[in-house]
């Protein structure tokens, strides 16, 4: 694109980008900083006259005069007398300028071809004309008066041409902004954040209501209608994006937006070229568009720079485009863009993903550009200036081609865009180092490392894993003893093509540290390489295994066999063999030969009954480590006797039991060990002790329940462990008392508590231990004839969670008799804890 400056030459900056390919750019949305000053006072419209080469720029309320210059910005004249000068027309012939004036209350007409006023319409004392524009054979002005906008017309082909409001046209608030396209006339106020628009049809000369509504909008500058008079465009600066609504009723329009960039960019121009190319600025520049494409062509940045509200006109040559910006310090100037509609376009170069001599390689890139992509577009390619085939880009803007190289080297390639009617040329390079691929050969995983068996796995790899490695590949191989630092050659080994696996079988014959040396030669696409695996060889860890039998008699001669793994074994190797038994606390040991197949038999006579554990050591070799393996045989016993007997077979709650544990023969161990087991409790140790002369050991035990006793006999050097048990029985305690009674009295030595006959006795029970539901029952009798009677038995009370059970007595004729309770635990199934048990008696009277 050209940008077209006052006493400077056109001038372009470029930008290319780099990422892994040199890219190109045919042009740059950025433009030089030097424009066409113009001097203005300020500013409120643009028109070109292209008929005459002139640029007309009208400078808003206040100022005296319409600024004039030619098509690339250099000033002619300024047409001087037209007060407030704001908005601006051009006649359909061209040969009209209307002007409205907003200081001056009028219409202006100036003739185009000699910039001299022709006609001038009053449109009312007090009237400010701030729009102006033209369809349906009139012109179209909005102004306000009497604090009030307002849309009025006049038809100069009339013989008296008059301005004339037009009330009808709905009411406005303030001068309305006015536009038309393809004999549609729009109108727009703003409404706070959104705008008052009305659309009327124009065609017959009188103005006819299309639509009349608010729309998103706001404070616009900038309102266009497209050539066919069916969309209606809207730049406020309020807005995000410039919107589009259909002419007919004001709905959205699809697309419903074009885009300024983003939030803050204000949008606040626009033009519709007659191709219908839409040009939208804001304060991130200038963007256009191809008509309902919302996808932007283009964005251009002006330097000189932001475009004035309403500084955007199209050139009515299909190509041209202006723009007056305004910069930080006030001054105005008019940009002219030669070519905005070319499109930039952008080729990107991606490299191989590898290159090496004698493979083919491809080389793949991007067009890039705003809108739609030049699909089918031939690409030209050449390698150091020579021509290749041409390649075609796709259609999502990419594209391939291949290459291949027998030499080693940098080579440059470049492709070309020519561009088109729409895109811009454009060019990239890329320098492609054809090179063979760097390979790494390495020793994997170990098998096996043994003197006899040396066994691992190993990879030949290309940078990347690039590249393929042809069948018939080997790496060949050397084994460097690290204490002698001599080397065997081993030959080579083959490279799985599919895996680029390879594996080694070796066997040093020897313990101690050696490295493999592998070598790959190399070919014609990989470069050669070398590496060291080093491998401690270490001597066999034999497996040594004993079959001796599980039990075995004492004095008896006692024979077991064994076997050392990792055979063969050198002739006088042997074992040591020791026995551990409970006579000895340090083993007894001897040695026995190894055969060559590492076969080993042991023989004992033991003499000492129990466990005898023998532990077979072979203490190593050169080519083989130590080892170690152990059998336990339990070699017979006699049996003694023992029992455990109770001084009786139940006892009160806490009473003391006398246990004995009397032991038979034995030969070297006469103690023994008393436990009790009380039901629910823990077993624990009682007493531990040498049983006398007899036989015998005693101890005591206070019995609150049911309790097994136990005594046990370690063993000895010939007579086996014994045990015996003896289970006694457990009483509860029972606590009884009488309530209600007066006073005590004793007969025959026993007491008895006095009640009054009016006083029924209450008798509790508590039980311990704690007996919770479990049961308790009361029985009562009566003395006479000499003797004591069994009045009654109660059924079961149930004892409370205090262990605790209350009767109370309802006795017949009781008065002067002698009475006796008590209350007996009944043992149900679930307590196995203690066994039932009768309480004491407790004895009373009956008195007046």
């Amino acid at each position: 694109m050209r940008l077209k400056q006052v006493s400077l030459a056109a001038a372009l900056s470029l930008v290319a980008g780099l990422t892994t390919a040199t890219v190109g750019l045919a042009g740059s949305a950025v433009y030089a900083d030097d424009a066409a000053a113009l001097p203005l006072s300020g500013y409120a419209h643009l028109v070109v006259d292209r008929a005459h080469q002139r640029v007309f720029v009208s400078q808003g309320a206040g100022s005296t005069g319409i600024v004039v210059t030619d098509l690339s910005g250099t000033p002619i004249t300024t047409v001087a007398g037209e007060q407030g000068a704001t908005g601006l027309a051009l006649s359909p012939d061209g040969g009209t300028l209307y002007a409205a004036l907003a200081d001056g209350g009028a219409i202006a007409a100036i003739d185009t071809a000699t910039l001299t006023e022709t006609a001038r319409w009053s449109t009312g004392a007090g009237s400010s004309p701030l729009s102006v524009a033209v369809a349906g054979g009139r012109v179209w002005y909005g102004y306000t008066a009497g604090g009030k906008g307002g849309i009025g017309s006049v038809d100069p082909s009339a013989p008296a041409p008059t301005a004339i409001p037009q009330p009808a046209l709905s009411q406005w608030t303030t001068a309305p902004l006015l536009a038309t396209g393809g004999d549609v006339l729009a109108a727009e106020e703003p409404q706070g954040n959104l705008s008052h628009v009305a659309t009327f049809g124009v065609a017959s000369g009188t103005a006819s209501v299309k639509a009349d509504t608010l729309v998103y909008g706001g404070t616009a500058t900038g309102l266009a209608v497209t050539g066919d008079g069916t969309r209606l465009l809207l730049a406020a600066p309020q807005q995000l994006a410039l919107r589009a609504y259909r002419s007919t009723d004001l709905a959205a329009a699809d697309p419903a937006a074009y885009f300024t960039g983003g939030s803050g960019s204000a949008p606040g121009s626009v033009a519709v070229d007659t191709d219908g190319t839409v040009a939208v600025a804001g304060t991130s520049g200038v963007y256009l568009y191809a008509g309902t494409n919302n996808l932007a062509e283009n964005h251009l940045t002006l330097p000189s720079g932001t475009v004035a509200p309403d500084g955007l006109e199209w050139g009515a040559d299909g190509t041209t485009l202006y723009a007056v910006t305004k910069d930080s310090a006030g001054g105005y100037s008019l940009n002219v863009l030669g070519a905005p509609k070319l499109t930039d376009s952008e080729l990107a170069l991606r490299h191989p993903q590898y290159a090496v001599p004698t493979e083919r390689y491809t080389v793949s890139g991007s067009l890039s550009t705003r809108g739609l992509l030049p699909a089918g577009a031939a690409l030209k390619v050449t390698r150091d200036g020579t021509a290749l085939p041409d390649t075609t880009l796709g259609a999502d803007g990419t594209f391939t081609f291949t290459d291949l190289r027998q030499d080693e080297g940098a080579y440059t390639y470049q492709v070309a865009y020519a561009g088109d009617a729409t895109h811009r040329p454009t060019t990239a390079s890329l320098v492609v180092n054809v090179a063979k691929l760097p390979t790494d050969v390495v020793g994997t995983d170990i098998t096996s490392a043994n003197p006899g068996s040396v066994v691992f796995t190993g990879r030949l790899t290309a940078q990347l894993g690039l590249g393929t490695f042809p069948q018939g590949t080997t790496v060949q191989v050397a084994r460097r003893d690290e204490s002698t630092q001599q080397t065997v050659p081993l030959g080579s080994v083959p490279v799985d093509p599919a895996t680029l696996g390879f594996t080694v079988v070796d066997a040093p014959g020897a313990a101690g540290l050696f490295t493999y040396v592998l070598t790959y030669a190399g070919d014609a696409t990989h470069q050669p390489s070398e590496s060291g695996t080093s491998i401690m060889v270490a001597a066999y860890a034999p497996a040594l295994t004993l079959n001796a039998p599980a039990t075995a008699v004492r004095g008896a001669a006692l024979s077991f066999g064994g076997k050392l793994g990792d055979g063969p074994y050198a002739a006088g190797r042997t074992v040591t063999v020791s026995r551990k038994d409970a006579a000895h606390s340090t083993p007894v040991t001897w040695t026995t030969p190894v055969a060559t197949d590492g076969t080993i038999t042991a023989k004992d006579t033991p003499d000492v009954g129990g466990a005898n554990t023998y532990t077979v050591t072979y203490p190593g070799d050169a080519s083989h480590q130590a080892a170690t393996a152990v059998a336990t045989v339990q070699v017979s016993r006699a049996a003694t006797a023992l029992a455990v007997t109770s001084s009786a077979p139940s006892y009160a709650y806490g009473a003391t039991a006398t246990v004995t544990a009397h032991l038979g023969t034995t030969y070297n161990g006469r103690t023994v060990s008393l436990y009790a087991t009380p039901y629910g409790v823990a077993k624990t140790l009682v007493t531990t002790g040498t049983v006398d002369a007899y036989g015998n050991l005693r101890a005591t035990y206070k019995v609150t329940r049911n309790t097994t006793f136990t005594a046990s006999f370690a063993g000895d050097y010939r007579y086996a462990p014994a045990t015996a048990t003896r289970a006694v029985n457990g009483y509860v305690k029972i606590a009884t008392a009488l309530g209600g009674y007066y006073t005590s009295t004793t007969y025959s030595g026993i007491t008895y508590r006095v009640f009054h006959k009016s006083v029924k006795p209450t008798v509790t029970a508590t039980v311990t231990p704690t007996k919770a539901g479990q049961c308790e029952r009361f029985q009562v009798q009566r003395y006479y004839s000499a003797a004591w009677h069994t009045l009654t038995t109660s059924g079961c009370y149930a004892l409370s969670s205090t262990s605790s059970a209350k009767a109370q007595l309802t006795l017949t004729n009781p008065l002067n008799q002698k009475f006796r309770v008590r209350s007996e635990y009944e043992r149900s199934t679930k307590d196995l804890g203690n066994v039932s048990t009768w309480g004491g008696w407790l004895y009373f009277v009956v008195r007046t």
